[in-house]
C-alpha cells in the first residue's frame, strides 16, 4: 500500500549526511591551527602541525626572529623542506595533522637564546593580528609583547635551555596548546615522529564510518 505523501520522510543523500556530519560533529575551535611542535635549535630545524581541520597554505608566511642584528625576516619558501621528517606532499601546504619540518639556518636560530614567531603575512610584525604561534628560548623574546597580545605567549618568559645535550629540542607536551612555557619541555629528539598530533578519536571515525564518510588518516 502506498504511504501518502504527508507521511513520507525526506531521504538524506549519503553526500548531505557526510557534509551534516563534519558540520556538527567537528569539535569547537577546529579551524586552522598551526602550531610549533618541535624546535631544534643544535640543528637549526623546526617542526610544525596543523592542529586544525583545514589545510594551509604556508608558502605566503613568514617567520620571525627580532632577536637577530639582521635578517630578522624570513619567508617559509626561503627555506628548504626536510622531506623525511615531513609527513606532507614536500611543499608548505599543511593539511590536518599532517608536520611540516623545516630546514633553518644557524644564523636565524641561535643555540643560546633567541625567539620564532611564525606570521600570516609581512604586513606588521607589531601587530598581532598577523602572528599564528611563537616561541621564546634562553631569554626573553622581542616579540613577546605581539604574541600575548594574541594570546599564545606571555610577555617575559621564556623556555629555558641552559645545559641542552646533543641530541635534545624543544618539544610541544602531547595535547599542549603551545601557548606558554609550559607547554615545552626539552628531551630527545622526535622530530619527523608526529608524535604531538592527534589522530581522528575513536568516537569520531564510528560515527564518520557510519555516515558514510571517508577519513583521512595521518600518513
Amino acid at each position: 500500500m502506498p504511504v501518502p505523501s504527508a507521511q513520507r520522510r525526506p531521504r538524506l543523500s549519503a553526500l548531505a549526511l557526510c557534509v551534516a556530519f563534519m558540520v556538527f560533529a567537528s569539535p569547537p575551535g577546529a579551524e586552522s591551527a598551526i602550531i610549533i611542535s618541535e624546535l631544534d635549535i643544535l640543528n637549526n630545524k623546526v617542526e610544525i602541525i596543523n592542529d586544525g581541520a583545514t589545510a594551509v597554505d604556508l608558502s605566503s608566511w613568514f617567520f620571525c626572529n627580532r632577536t637577530l642584528p639582521s635578517g630578522r625576516y624570513r619567508q617559509f619558501t626561503t627555506f628548504t623542506i626536510d622531506a623525511a621528517n615531513s609527513t606532507g606532499d614536500d611543499n608548505f601546504v599543511l593539511d590536518p595533522s599532517e608536520i611540516l619540518t623545516v630546514d633553518l639556518s644557524v644564523a636565524f636560530v641561535p643555540d643560546v637564546s633567541g625567539e620564532l614567531g611564525l606570521y600570516v603575512n609581512n604586513t606588521g610584525y607589531a601587530n598581532s593580528a598577523n602572528i599564528r604561534d611563537y616561541v621564546a628560548y634562553g631569554a626573553d623574546g622581542q616579540r613577546d609583547n605581539v604574541a600575548n597580545g594574541a594570546g599564545i605567549w606571555t610577555t617575559g618568559t621564556f623556555v629555558e635551555v641552559a645545559g641542552i645535550a646533543a641530541g635534545e629540542t624543544l618539544q610541544l607536551l602531547p595535547g599542549a596548546d603551545g601557548n606558554s612555557t609550559a607547554s615545552y619541555v626539552l628531551g630527545a629528539s622526535t622530530i619527523g615522529n608526529a608524535t604531538n598530533v592527534p589522530e581522528p578519536g575513536a568516537v569520531f571515525l564510528l560515527l564518520a564510518s557510519a555516515a558514510g564518510c571517508a577519513v583521512r588518516r595521518r600518513r
